[in-house]
């Protein structure tokens, strides 16, 4: 048997080889990350489904403004920690009922105000952490996917039964895994 015969007959094996040996890395790769970019992506909870009540120890009037205060500083920290701008809408929601109580309609409407416009800031901040993941997820960017899974976790603290967040406390590992060995 001649060189070319034998080239011949082993070309389609090798050829076949190669294509099962790219089959087999791309399947292994798209399985290794089936569990991070999960079907849980697009089912996430709202942050401010809960309706806020007042306290009923206490004056009605003073809890309301104990709970505005509190309310204000977490406000002012929002941008330094997600969590303080989701439990100051819950404390603004508090003192708006704890007003209403009392039958102070101008310091409830005033506290609504305040409560709306900052749950429509965290509610974006919240949208954009979520395509931001989704983003970063697709685009292989562990770094920045790890980052959003924490920006989302401190976001839904509150909400821990929920399969989403549920979702989030699983795969911070494997992102954080997955960081540290890309750079």
């Amino acid at each position: 048997m001649t060189e070319a015969s034998k080239n011949r007959r082993n070309g389609p094996l090798v050829l076949l080889a190669a294509s099962l040996f790219v089959a087999l890395a791309v399947w292994l790769r798209d399985g290794a990350t089936e569990g991070v970019r999960g079907p849980a992506l697009g089912a996430y909870p709202e942050l401010f489904v809960d309706v806020a009540t007042c306290s009923p120890r206490g004056e009605a009037f003073r809890n309301g403004r104990r709970a505005e205060e509190l309310a204000l500083l977490r406000a002012d920290r929002y941008a330094y920690n997600p969590r303080d701008g989701v439990r100051a809408v819950q404390r603004y929601q508090e003192a708006e009922a704890c007003y209403r109580l009392a039958g102070a309609e101008r310091d409830a409407a005033r506290v609504r105000r305040s409560s709306s416009e900052l749950s429509a800031r965290v509610d974006t901040d919240y949208a954009a952490a979520r395509l931001n993941l989704v983003n970063a997820l697709e685009q292989d960017r562990w770094s920045d996917a790890l980052s959003e899974i924490r920006r989302l976790l401190l976001l839904t603290e509150h909400l821990r039964r929920h399969e989403y967040v549920e979702w989030l406390e699983k795969n911070i590992g494997k992102a954080a895994a997955r960081a540290s060995t890309s750079r």
